[in-house]
């Protein structure tokens, strides 16, 4: 049995077909006025280094890790996917910190003020304890499965593409009911402006969020509101962006306001990626 695992192991990454790494990095900087929603405003600096390798049978091997150099705190760490990822173009599996697929859509929210309420958007965050299994096999559906390999916190992410019509679904839960959850989101163009309607539920705190936002040249507006035990409370935030501000590849500057029963928002946000 172990002469055919190794076999089959030895042939899977054999002969690399096409082998790539990557370097890049990314920095961001706002300035506002403060609000609410401070977890907005954070600057970082982050570093990213990937590379893979893909045998002739389809089969590859990709690695990559995120790194901040430099943030609000003055301190450095870990700040993106740190994994390892083996498979297909019908299936891989994520080994590693990984951040599971989202589905609930906040827009354009570099100035998004929340409304009250604790918006679950995933069971688990991001750790290098996380299995994360993406299929893709049949045309048009994607699947992700995910979990931890410390507890029994499990999310399935559901996509389908229906000609012009986007559609995803999410469903968390876990060792105790506080994990359990889901997520709906519906997206689509009309007219050239693209819409998104989604909605967040918490079952075990009586919480949920819906979002709706339409995005055009740049420009994007997002309605919010939360239901926390019958009490509703609404947000509202736009924002305009400009890719490659000043001819710069790679350089986007984004000017927005938002506003919330719990304070206002109003600055602006420098992006360079390279």
């Amino acid at each position: 049995m172990k002469k055919i695992i190794a076999l089959a192991v030895a042939t899977a990454i054999s002969a690399p077909a096409m082998a790539d790494l990557t370097i890049g990095a990314s920095s961001r900087y706002q300035l506002d006025n403060g609000g609410a929603d401070t977890a907005a405003t954070t600057n970082r600096t982050l570093v990213s280094v990937s590379g893979s390798s893909t045998a002739e049978s389809g089969v590859f091997v990709s690695a990559g890790a995120t790194l901040q150099l430099f943030g609000t705190t003055g301190t450095a760490g870990v700040d993106g996917n740190n994994n390892i990822v083996i498979g297909n173009e019908a299936a891989n599996v994520a080994f590693g910190a990984t951040e599971s697929a989202g589905v609930y859509s906040k827009g354009t929210d570099a100035f998004r003020v929340a409304p009250a309420g604790t918006l679950q958007e995933r069971v688990e965050a991001r750790s290098s304890n996380a299995i994360v299994l993406n299929v893709t096999a049949i045309e048009g559906v994607t699947a992700q499965l995910s979990g931890n390999t410390t507890n029994n916190n499990m999310r399935l992410v559901l996509g389908a593409d229906l000609g012009g019509v986007s559609l995803a679904a999410g469903i968390d839960s876990g060792e105790t009911a506080a994990n359990d959850a889901y997520q709906l989101k519906a997206s689509t163009s009309v007219a050239d402006v693209a819409v998104t309607a989604s909605y967040a539920d918490m079952d075990a705190t009586n919480t949920s969020f819906v979002n709706v936002g339409a995005a055009y040249m740049g420009f994007s507006l997002n309605f919010e509101q939360s239901d926390v035990a019958g009490v509703t409370s609404n947000a509202t935030y736009g924002a305009y962006a400009i890719s490659n501000a000043a001819g710069i590849d790679g350089f986007n500057v984004t000017v927005g306001a938002g506003s919330a029963d719990s304070g206002d928002k109003m600055g602006v946000r420098f992006d360079y990626a390279f």
